[in-house]
């Protein structure tokens, strides 16, 4: 919880909400109650990651069954640099190594977020699907079974 202030400004960001199937600004009070349930949760993983010079993104899983449902935010000061991927094939590892390599990691992504989605397959995942969510394409994705 003591991250709960950060964590709020990155899913605040413009670009974020822009790239956020809800595209509404997250108030402070809703985000607290939100974070404090999903750290409860046994179905929750949440990494934050940082380096030297301070934290650069965050990477939540979300499992139901053998799928874990992404969530991914890069520190907006941070973009641009690679984080996004070392983060995300870091984090598959974690979860891996806590809840097996039967695990399937899964993102929907907006099919306009290309940054997102080239991050995505750079890690290995591949399109499994294509939907609609909020009135918005979305690109399914899953990590290819030789990949990291």
């Amino acid at each position: 919880m003591d991250d709960a202030a950060l964590l709020w400004r990155w899913a605040n960001d413009a670009e974020t909400r822009g790239n956020a199937f809800s595209k509404a600004p997250i108030p402070y009070d809703a985000h607290v109650a939100w974070l404090r349930d999903r750290l409860a949760s046994a179905a929750t993983r949440l990494w934050i990651f940082a380096d030297a010079e301070g934290p650069v993104g965050q990477v939540r899983f979300d499992v139901a069954g053998d799928v874990a449902d992404i969530d991914i935010a890069v520190a907006p000061e941070r973009r641009g640099r690679g984080y996004g991927r070392a983060m995300l094939s870091q984090a598959v590892r974690a979860l891996r190594d806590e809840r097996g390599a039967g695990v399937r990691p899964r993102a929907a992504v907006l099919a306009h977020n290309a940054r997102s989605l080239a991050m995505f397959r750079a890690c290995g995942f591949v399109s499994v699907g294509v939907g609609r969510r909020d009135g918005e394409e979305a690109i399914v994705l899953e990590l290819r079974e030789d990949g990291a």
